[in-house]
């Protein structure tokens, strides 16, 4: 192996090295703070953006991103719900409470790739505990249909803080295995991408050699 391929698989490394630690800096700080998910995001976005960016300088082969961007971007995914939900189960309390009201809002958002906007819907739920005593934090929900499922007058289960700042989820909608199912194919792919790449980088690099200054020795009859 000569420096220039040395350098190309050690520089893959580190880009690998660092997708890994922001991805797991961004996942940790979503189970230990729920509030602070955007932030997690922002992380796991950064990781996703480093690896295509690492990848797309250190290979000058534009198609590897074709298969890189579904991998990275499922590991991303794929952490970032299982970190959500591992931080509200931790925080969370399970709790029977009754649905007392369910408003919706309607706003239209200016977007330059839709001219007349786009509808933004958001639906609150009231919640009070089953004894009576009112929840003081809504529970939201940003679509156009709302938790179809539940209805005012219903009794349903959901997680919550003892101190009404922990985030409040429905018990049913927290789902590891289908998070863990998501993060296991994303890893898979994103380590096939990485394994492409070195194997590019170590025989792309050989090929290069060999059509420039001929067929080696060994190879000539």
């Amino acid at each position: 192996m000569d420096s220039h391929s040395l350098r190309g698989q050690l520089s893959l490394l580190i880009v690998m090295a660092a997708t890994v630690i922001l991805l797991a800096v961004g996942a940790a700080i979503i189970v230990l703070w729920p509030n602070l998910l955007l932030a997690g995001i922002i992380i796991g976005c950064c990781s996703v953006l480093v690896a295509l960016v690492g990848i797309g300088r250190i290979l000058d082969r534009r198609w590897v991103l074709w298969f890189a961007v579904p991998a990275f971007a499922l590991a991303g995914l794929g952490s970032i719900m299982l970190a959500e939900d591992l931080g509200i189960s931790r925080v969370g309390e399970l709790t029977e409470v009754v649905v007392v009201d369910h408003t919706s809002e309607v706003k239209t958002v200016h977007d330059s790739t839709d001219p007349g906007g786009r509808k933004v819907y958001t639906h609150e739920y009231t919640l009070q505990h089953t004894d009576g005593s009112p929840i003081e934090e809504p529970m939201i929900y940003r679509g156009k249909d709302g938790f179809e499922e539940f209805d005012t007058g219903d009794t349903i289960s959901v997680l919550i803080g003892a101190d009404g700042n922990a985030p409040i989820e429905p018990a049913e909608s927290i789902d590891f295995a289908d998070d863990i199912a998501i993060l296991v194919v994303g890893v898979l792919l994103s380590a096939g991408v990485y394994l492409m790449c070195a194997l590019l980088l170590l025989f792309g690099n050989r090929r290069y050699r060999e059509d420039r200054w001929g067929a080696a020795p060994w190879m000539m009859d």
